[in-house]
C-alpha cells in the first residue's frame, strides 16, 4: 500500500511540476507538511531518474539542443578591432574571451560564442550583458547550460526577500515586498531566482542589514558589497565583511572556489547540491559564478543538468567561483524587463520553456527570493 501510493505520488508530481507550474510547488509543499522532506525527495528522484532514462533512449544521439541561433556573420567583439599594442598586457575584462567548449562531441556551433544582449542591457550604445550556451555533459547532448555574463562595473545586482521565503518570525514584514522598488525600476534588466527554501537547509540570508537564518558556516554565501563588489566564497571567508555588504544569500557548499571545483562532485550520490534533490539528479538548475578578478559575474540555468555537469559549464565560461542557486522545473529563472502595455514588464525570459508572467518582481509580489539587476548610468 506505502509503495504504491509513493508510485502515484510521483506520477501526480512529475505531471505536476511539468505542465502546471504553479500545482508542482503546492502539491510538493503539501505533501511535505504531512509525511516530511524525506518521501518528496525520494519520489523527486525517482521522477526525474525515469525522466533522464527516457530522455538517453529518446535523445542520447540527437543534434545538440540549442536555446538559440548564433548569427552566421557575427563578429566576437573581442576581434572585431583591434587592440592597440600598448595595450595588449591589459586587455579589456568585458565582454569576456571566447571559451573552448569541455566537450566538442555534444557541441553546438554556437558554444562559448558570447552574444551581446540587446533591450535595456545597452547602456550608452554599449552591452552590459553578453550570453552564450554550452553543453557541458558528454553523455547528454540534450543537457544545455545558458549562460549570462555581465560586465560588473555597469551593472549593480540587488537581493530582495519573498514574502514567505526564506522563513523568518524575526525578518520585518516591511521589507518582504516580494518585488523590484519603484526608485529602482528606470534603470532595471533582469531578475532572476535566489535559492533554496528554508526547509531545505536552512541557508541564511541579509538585506540591509537584516538577517534571516543562522548563517551556516559550511554555506557557500553570494556577498553583494557596498561598492558594487560580488563575492562567492565559503562562510568563513566573508563572515568578517559583512558589515560592508548591502545583502548576502547562502547556498550549499560552493561548486567551484579558488578556480578549483568542489572534490565531493565526484561522488554522484552526495546530496549536497540538493537537499531535495541529490547532487547527482539531472534536473533544471541555476548557478551564479564570478571571474578571478571579480570583474564579470556570470548566471546560468538549465535543463538536465548535474551539479558537476553546471559546475564545469560555469567553469569553463571563466568562473573562478561558483555557487548553485535554487533547482527544480519551476524554480530557476532569469527575465528581461521592457516597457510593455502595462508599464515595465518582464518580456523575455534568458531561454525558451521557462514559465514566468509579465508582472512578476514589478507588480506580482514573488513568495521566493530573488535577485535583480540594474544598470549604472554615466
Amino acid at each position: 500500500m506505502v509503495g504504491a501510493t509513493l508510485v502515484a505520488m510521483t506520477i501526480l508530481l512529475w505531471i505536476a511540476i511539468h505542465r502546471v507550474p504553479w500545482l508542482g510547488p503546492w502539491l510538493a509543499d503539501g505533501v511535505r507538511a504531512v509525511v516530511g522532506p524525506a518521501p518528496v525527495a525520494w519520489a523527486e528522484d525517482v521522477a526525474y531518474g525515469w525522466q533522464d532514462r527516457v530522455n538517453r533512449w529518446r535523445h542520447g544521439k540527437d543534434a545538440p539542443h540549442t536555446y538559440w541561433e548564433v548569427p552566421g556573420d557575427w563578429v566576437p567583439v573581442a576581434s572585431a578591432s583591434p587592440v592597440p599594442a600598448a595595450a595588449e598586457s591589459s586587455p579589456p575584462c568585458f565582454p569576456p574571451k571566447n571559451f573552448e567548449p569541455p566537450f566538442r562531441v555534444v557541441a553546438a556551433s554556437g558554444d562559448g560564442v558570447w552574444v551581446p544582449v540587446d533591450g535595456r542591457a545597452s547602456v550608452g550604445g554599449q552591452s552590459v550583458m553578453f550570453k552564450t550556451m554550452v553543453h557541458p555533459d558528454h553523455e547528454r547532448p540534450y543537457t544545455v547550460l545558458a549562460l549570462v555574463a555581465m560586465d560588473v562595473s555597469k551593472v549593480r545586482i540587488h537581493a530582495v526577500a519573498g514574502t514567505l521565503e526564506p522563513r523568518s518570525t524575526t525578518f520585518p514584514e516591511s521589507l518582504r515586498t516580494g518585488i523590484v522598488p519603484e526608485a529602482q525600476r528606470p534603470s532595471l534588466i533582469a531578475a532572476f531566482n535566489g535559492g533554496f527554501q528554508t526547509i531545505h537547509g536552512g541557508y541564511a540570508m541579509m538585506v540591509d542589514g537584516h538577517r534571516i537564518g543562522e548563517p551556516r558556516a559550511d554555506a557557500c554565501t553570494v556577498g553583494l558589497y557596498r561598492d558594487g563588489t560580488i563575492r562567492i566564497r565559503s562562510w568563513p571567508d566573508l563572515e568578517a565583511e559583512t558589515d560592508r555588504m548591502t545583502a548576502y544569500r547562502q547556498t550549499p557548499r560552493c561548486l567551484v572556489e579558488n578556480g578549483q571545483r568542489h572534490p565531493e562532485l565526484e561522488n554522484r550520490y552526495n546530496t549536497s547540491w540538493g537537499a531535495v534533490v541529490d547532487g547527482g539528479t539531472v534536473i533544471r538548475r541555476s548557478a551564479l559564478g564570478v571571474s578571478k578578478d571579480g570583474n564579470v559575474l556570470y548566471f546560468g540555468m538549465g535543463d538536465s543538468l548535474t551539479a558537476r555537469s553546471l559546475a564545469d559549464g560555469l567553469k569553463a565560461a571563466g568562473a573562478h567561483d561558483v555557487a548553485q542557486l535554487d533547482v527544480n522545473h519551476v524554480f530557476p529563472r532569469f527575465v528581461f524587463f521592457a516597457e510593455g502595455a502595462r508599464g515595465l514588464e518582464a518580456v523575455a525570459p534568458l531561454c525558451p520553456g521557462f514559465s514566468f508572467s509579465p508582472g512578476d518582481y514589478v507588480r506580482s509580489p514573488m513568495a521566493r527570493d530573488f535577485f535583480y539587476v540594474t544598470s549604472v548610468r554615466p
